[in-house]
């Protein structure tokens, strides 16, 4: 898909989002045609800067409506009906949706009701007991909202993204900024690059000897709502979709280390920098060096850094501070797996999904659990399936 391709496909999922508001319905027609429309972009082979509003009806699942905010969106670089839905429907009262039990009819109630408009003001009003006198909710619902806000990881500064939200805006963003001429290596960091089941920020690491045109491009991105720093090897920015970005540039020769150190865990690198230590050296998001004569002993990969220390290299899903480290020492490492140990897959239809009629958890538990618990109760079952199988 075509860099302008994924930026329309972004923003008409912006617009099917945001409508879902508007009309107070996540299955509205105007809703659906906005996601076939997200879906009918990402499967063209041509550029839609290249077609005109006629060519994009003729493809199947984009309508006139649709192809002529296309066509508006690559003539003018904007789209006014988005425009006017972001004014209405700010961030944080979008953020709302993502809490189990409130869609959007829910979500605009809370606001023409209450005044909530974020989800901190969400939680002072459950705090104050006001949600349970609104119709079609009460004591439970208010409870059940509550505990999801927790565990969603929503409540106060320290918010968190799921992955599944998170890792199509840094897809996006190594794609479009790793065409940049200037950019020789780029990677996500942190905790995505961890595959945490949330995320606070996204971070992006680019390996460049030319870093300010890769700055300019950063800042001036469509998705960029908000530039919160712009300087000429770290910028920042919040994306439309409330995210914040932060990018950073190395040379190429410190890339490895940079990687290293900015997808962490902490816990990972303490145990780094102490086997460094105990070999006389230091390691930052530099370099590993030499602790007296600041010799570089590796830096440009995160494999060879690894090697200096005695160590296999680390799939960044392990790095937590688990016992990696000395699992990667003794060659004890697990083995992850991989696309190719899949033999089938798991398909159904529940409340979850908006279009099966059964919870997918009746019966199991009061509560939906973690990803880790769900998982878990999967495996479960499925070793129970195999026994009765004989296999």
């Amino acid at each position: 898909m075509t860099g302008t391709n994924q930026e329309v496909a972004r923003l008409l999922q912006e617009l099917a989002d945001l409508t879902k508001l508007e009309d107070g319905s996540p299955q509205s027609f105007r809703v659906r045609a906005y996601e076939k429309a997200v879906d009918a972009v990402k499967e063209l082979s041509s550029d839609v800067g290249d077609m005109s509003v006629a060519g994009l009806v003729g493809c199947d699942g984009i309508g006139k409506s649709t192809a002529t905010k296309i066509r508006e969106y690559v003539d003018t670089g904007g789209i006014a009906k988005l425009e006017a839905l972001r004014a209405a429907y700010p961030p944080e009262l979008v953020e709302l949706t993502r809490i189990p039990g409130l869609g959007p009819k829910t979500v605009i109630l809370l606001r023409d009701q209450l005044g909530v408009g974020s989800v901190d003001q969400l939680r002072t009003a459950i705090d104050a007991h006001q949600l349970r006198d609104l119709p079609g909710l009460g004591a439970r619902s208010e409870e059940k909202i509550a505990r999801s806000i927790e565990r969603l990881g929503l409540a106060g500064k320290q918010r968190r993204t799921p992955i599944i939200e998170a890792m199509p805006v840094a897809n996006e963003l190594v794609a479009t900024l790793g065409a940049l001429p200037e950019v020789r290596k780029i990677e996500y960091c942190g905790s995505l690059r961890r595959f945490r089941e949330t995320i606070g920020d996204i971070d992006i690491l680019v390996a460049s000897n030319d870093p300010e045109p890769i700055m300019d491009a950063f800042v001036s991105l469509p998705m960029a709502r908000e530039v919160l720093g712009h300087g000429s090897t770290k910028s920042a920015i919040v994306t439309s979709g409330g995210l914040q970005v932060d990018l950073r540039v190395v040379t190429p020769a410190q890339f490895g280390a940079a990687v290293l150190y900015f997808t962490g865990s902490v816990s990972h690198n303490v145990e780094l920098r102490q086997r460094a230590i105990e070999r006389g050296w230091t390691l930052n998001e530099y370099a590993l060096s030499d602790a007296e004569t600041s010799e570089v002993i590796a830096s440009r990969t995160e494999k060879s850094i690894y090697s200096a220390l005695g160590l296999r290299e680390i799939p960044p899903q392990l790095r937590e501070g688990h016992g990696e480290v000395a699992a990667a020492a003794t060659g004890t490492l697990p083995r992850l797996v991989t696309e190719s140990d899949i033999r089938g897959d798991l398909h159904v239809h529940s409340t979850w999904s908006g279009d099966g009629r059964s919870d997918l958890f009746a019966g199991l538990i009061d509560d939906r659990p973690t990803c880790d618990e769900l998982v878990a109760r999967i495996v479960e079952e499925a070793e129970l399936a195999l026994k009765r199988l004989g296999i």
